[in-house]
């Protein structure tokens, strides 16, 4: 009687010790196994000391192994102490003891806390006694146990307490089970799928997100704050529990919330019906959100799916969504009804009452009714602008050197912006497999604070003059070919031939890298569009390493090091090298060449094309010359034409009628092999004495 005065049932708390300890002493082995036990495996080791980052990241082994435990094992514990609720025979005995319903929840709930909690802090104690009394080759201290010990214990509760609120709202264990796991998952896959359908269906939309990048022991992480994988806990613990551990704010947020679910619990328990056990739903008004996730989950998977498989339909998507309506409701009807048998008039109107409001759900975001396709800033209302191909991460979005102020070049993004959308509102958008294609994202910093982001993939010829005036600009430049790395503090310059690694020439002496810093930022600031599109083969690459005073935020060493080409249009460059007696050193010409010869490429005569297929050079020049004899440039003044006038390989199947695979071979400096390469003639490149020695292919 006295336990029943403070709310709770000393007996039933036994009984489910009893019935339950298995739970426990699961938690404890799996927890003893995965912390403890590794760091003390780890004692002989010869290794130098590591300081862990937390004890989520003792071993490599365990990490992965104690995540796993920490996302089953509590939810398993409310699975199985609400199985009273969703079983008939348990439930009516339960129920039919002179105890209220709230000393019943309250003594499963003590229940299931003894049993996850005292694992928790017992295994935080082994740890500390393994760390006091023996030599790790991992350091970490008192406050780091007590951090693992309070997040675990923390992340506990929450998903126990949800599994239990779960179960009151259900009445099948098994059910309980999946809804907990698709509700804990369901921001993050509702994110990516959303996002996925509108980058997809509404022009120019990217999906943003922030993201930052941290440098940890040498290596780069990059954790993003976009809140819905912040507001799926698995997603948390799986990706960045490691490196990005939960701070007191969300540790304090999810034990509220965790407060609230109980007290949800006592709430919903207390108007539950003894006669909803073993029912899909306990509650009749959550029926029609179970129903519309369930089609909205199914129209977004299979309206995906058709996308992807009826390469790039519109029709077949549509398809999709309509199909992934009729199954999501066709499934949820046989769980909650637990028949097949639900073919029935009011079936057949909640189907298409259901699929007519997630069909809105998902078209009024991608309709122009929203204006999103349309939507372009005023020039006044613009501070700067970022243009690149790929979105700027955290850090880079700040700096000055990716976003400009220039009022000329702002002007004219918002003039590429503008024919961009005109295009599109005409009907223009189609991309045609013969058109080079361009991809520009387009980042606008607004006068009230704001930020508009924009990514738009498009051929490139019907916009040529609106991208030169973009393109030629020293922003674009800055950002394309990160001119701002060049800080004239390279500690060495390695140029070497694309063709040989042998022929390098490095620099080392502080005049020569200042030097050839400076030519190398003119000419890259003084190249045309069409040299910036002409994508010849290079004469040379260049791979530049900044001194380490040059990189802050511990950055790895391998962050110091960028490239560019050297490309022929790089007159005062070659020149330079020329006059140091570099040139030679790297550059390819007749005198190094062992042999060259070419197939012709028939594209009826390659293998049907498959998205994201790409062939070896060599197995394709293969594959050719069993076609076509391969023929061979005996005249060594064609060999300095094919040099200058080749293209770098790229497997594609539209390729003009005319155009040769070539391979090249060049005589090496110290190997004994020949190195080989192959390169492309087209019928643009090609010049009278190669058409002689080259005829039309067949």
């Amino acid at each position: 009687m006295t336990s029943n005065r403070f709310f709770c049932s000393g007996g039933v708390i036994r009984q489910s010790l009893r019935q339950h300890g298995w739970i426990g002493l699961l938690y404890l082995v799996g927890l003893l196994f995965t912390l403890p036990l590794p760091l003390f495996m780890s004692i002989d080791d010869e290794q130098p000391r590591m300081v862990l980052r937390s004890l989520f990241d003792s071993t490599n082994s365990g990490n992965e192994l104690q995540k796993l435990i920490l996302m089953t094992v509590p939810v398993l514990a409310g699975v199985m102490l609400l199985r009273f609720v969703q079983r008939q025979g348990p439930s009516d005995l339960y129920h039919s003891l002179p105890l209220r319903r709230e000393h019943l929840l309250t003594a499963h709930l003590i229940s299931g806390l003894i049993l996850l909690l005292v694992p928790v802090w017992l295994t935080a104690g082994v740890t500390a006694l393994v760390n006091t009394s023996a030599e790790l080759p991992y350091i970490f201290h008192m406050n780091d146990i007590g951090s693992w010990a309070l997040v675990v214990s923390v992340l506990t509760i929450f998903l126990f307490t949800f599994t239990v609120f779960v179960g009151i709202c259900v009445g099948q264990s098994l059910l309980q089970t999946v809804v907990v796991y698709v509700l804990l998952l369901l921001p993050y896959f509702l994110s990516m799928m959303i996002g996925r359908f509108l980058e997809r269906n509404l022009y120019g939309y990217l999906k943003v997100q922030e993201t930052t990048v941290q440098y940890i022991n040498g290596g780069e992480f990059r954790s993003s704050n976009n809140i819905w994988e912040s507001l799926s806990p698995f997603v948390r613990i799986m990706e960045y529990l490691p490196r990005k551990a939960f701070s007191y704010m969300e540790l304090l947020a999810y034990i509220g919330i965790a407060l609230l679910f109980v007290a949800l619990s006592y709430g919903l328990y207390r108007k539950r019906l003894v006669e909803k056990a073993t029912q899909a739903m306990a509650f009749t008004f959550f029926q029609p959100f179970f129903k519309a996730g369930v089609v909205l989950c199914a129209m977004l998977v299979l309206g995906d799916y058709f996308h992807m498989a009826g390469s790039r339909g519109e029709n077949w998507s549509i398809f999709g969504y309509v199909l992934g309506a009729i199954l999501g409701y066709i499934v949820v009807e046989m769980v909650i009804r637990k028949t097949w048998q639900i073919v029935r008039i009011r079936a057949l109107v909640e189907l298409v009452v259901y699929g007519v409001i997630m069909g809105l759900v998902i078209y009024i975001p991608i309709s122009g009714w929203l204006g999103y396709e349309g939507r372009i800033p005023t020039a006044h209302s613009v501070e700067k602008v970022y243009v690149g191909q790929e979105v700027p991460l955290g850090g880079d979005a700040q700096k000055e050197a990716y976003f400009s102020q220039d009022r000329a070049y702002i002007a004219s993004v918002l003039n590429l912006h503008r024919e961009l959308v005109r295009a599109h509102a005409d009907g223009e958008k189609s991309l045609s497999k013969n058109l080079a294609v361009e991809m520009a994202v387009i980042v606008y910093r607004l006068d009230d604070g704001s930020t508009m982001t924009r990514r738009y993939t498009f051929p490139e010829k019907p916009f040529r003059t609106e991208l030169t005036k973009v393109m030629e600009a020293e922003p674009y430049k800055t950002v394309r070919y990160e001119l701002d790395k060049l800080q004239g503090k390279a500690e060495t310059i390695n140029i070497q031939s694309v063709d040989d690694n042998e022929r390098r020439v490095v620099l080392t002496n502080p005049k020569e890298t200042r030097e050839f810093e400076d030519i190398l930022r003119e000419e890259v600031l003084n190249m045309s569009y069409s040299e910036m599109q002409s994508h010849r083969y290079p004469l040379g690459s260049v791979s530049i390493t900044n001194k380490e005073s040059s990189f802050t935020n511990n950055e790895p060493s391998w962050h110091r090091e960028f490239s560019f080409e050297w490309p022929a249009s790089y007159h005062k460059l070659t020149g330079w090298l020329e006059q140091k007696g570099y040139a030679d050193k790297v550059i390819i010409d007749s005198k190094d060449i062992f042999s060259i010869r070419a197939v012709p490429i028939i594209a009826e005569e390659l293998e049907p094309y498959q998205p994201n297929q790409y062939i070896e050079d060599y197995k394709l020049f293969k594959s050719i010359q069993q076609k076509h004899k391969a023929i061979t440039i005996e005249d060594p003044k064609l060999w300095s034409t094919v040099l200058e006038k080749r293209r770098p390989y790229s497997y594609t199947p539209n390729r003009a009628k005319g155009t040769y695979l070539v391979q090249v071979k060049i005589k090496p400096l110290f190997s004994s092999d020949p190195h080989t390469r192959y390169c492309y003639l087209t019928p643009n490149e090609m010049t009278p004495e190669l058409a002689k020695a080259l005829p039309t292919a067949p």
